[in-house]
């Protein structure tokens, strides 16, 4: 069992624990909503598993970029939370941070406000962010706290956030009706077609930062016409990504799908591919879990995840997918060339990874354990 499944995070006695009843309310601090991507699904999960287990929670997001929405969200947060000067009483309410950059928010919101603790989440970005930034200083002041609870999606997150900082882990998580729609899709008849379909998927403003280019140049250098790639992603595709993808006629991009349609890609391609790359510094990027690895693999299809990162959680290495040596385009190709010669392994490995995703990643198990790491 990995790091990534649920049976690997129980508490010091070896269980969930219930939700306390008397917890008051929550406010989710979210730095977005219909922009799609990982931290968009990660916190429609947790906004699912509050409700399935009782909790009350209210969702605030950040409306606008920059300083201006920082202050909006401040003023929006500040209104639903009783005044430090006000009675006490049971059930204060607790600050959920969906993304660190909002922390300061939370933080300030603490001295002003009755409040029982703060709980912030780190997807991965924090590790690759310039330390050297006046906000990153600012940021890890504030996980410092006492009164701060650090949440990391994956044990690589935890353990590469920085010295002398202490994180729970809870990776992302499956809503029951999305859990069901991937399951639902995996079980419908799959059209007749020849050849191999291989799926990607991300924020489409990302694809550089995702990996596309290599991935295309790892699918071209396979050398083969009955391999076909399609792009999948929530936002507009930019001119420039779409120039990129028309000089490949076998690679398709299709932004915008619904859950439906996005279960029925997944379950639909013999691969599923996800080639982040990893950069240090101001334009940092990097994958902390890859929760359309887990996604995929629900919808019974097997994967190839990111050559760093923390992606190893969110599959079994050799077993459900692979991981390429490193982030050449040489290494991806060699992957792709030893699974796609092989459809009935690739066959096997989506069964494989169906049941351990759907068993290790259960909605039911899941809403409790996220009620007892973030509260």
């Amino acid at each position: 069992m990995t790091a990534g499944a649920l049976e690997a995070l129980p508490d010091g006695a070896g269980r969930v624990v219930a939700p306390d009843r008397n917890q008051g309310p929550v406010l989710l601090l979210a730095p977005s909503r219909g922009l799609g991507g990982g931290i968009e699904r990660y916190v429609r999960t947790v906004e699912a598993a509050f409700a399935d287990q009782g909790v009350i929670c209210r969702r605030l997001d950040l409306p606008r970029p920059r300083w201006a929405g920082h202050w909006a969200l401040f003023a929006a947060t500040a209104a639903a939370l009783p005044p430090v000067a006000g009675p006490v009483s049971a059930g204060t309410a607790r600050l959920i941070v969906a993304h660190r950059a909002l922390l300061p928010v939370a933080a300030v919101l603490s001295q002003i406000r009755r409040v029982s603790g703060i709980s912030v989440i780190c997807h991965g970005a924090e590790v690759w962010g310039s330390g050297s930034s006046l906000r990153w200083q600012l940021e890890r002041s504030l996980m410092r706290r006492r009164d701060t609870r650090i949440v990391a999606v994956s044990s690589f997150t935890a353990g590469a956030l920085f010295p002398g900082v202490t994180a729970t882990i809870l990776p992302p998580g499956l809503s029951k009706a999305w859990f069901a729609e991937l399951v639902n899709a995996s079980a419908a008849e799959r059209p007749r077609r020849a050849g191999l379909e291989l799926t990607t998927a991300f924020r489409l403003h990302d694809w550089r930062d995702k990996g596309l280019p290599q991935l295309i140049a790892a699918v071209a250098a396979l050398g083969r016409d009955d391999v076909r790639l399609t792009v999948c992603g929530s936002g507009r595709p930019s001119a420039d990504l779409l120039a990129y993808v028309g000089g490949y006629p076998w690679c398709t991009v299709r932004p915008e799908l619904t859950d439906s349609e996005l279960a029925a890609q997944l379950a639909f391609c013999d691969l599923f591919v996800l080639a982040t790359r990893t950069r240090s510094g101001r334009r940092s990027c990097g994958e902390g879990f890859g929760l359309v690895l887990l996604e995929a693999q629900v919808a019974g299809t097997a994967v190839v995840g990111p050559a760093h990162g923390g992606s190893l959680g969110a599959y079994l290495d050799g077993v459900s997918g692979a991981t390429p040596r490193d982030e050449t385009v040489a290494a991806l190709t060699q992957v792709l060339a030893e699974l796609t010669s092989r459809p009935d392994r690739l066959g096997e490995m989506g069964a494989c990874g169906a049941t351990w995703a759907r068993a290790s990643f259960a909605p039911d198990r899941y809403a409790a354990l996220a009620v007892d790491r973030l509260l």
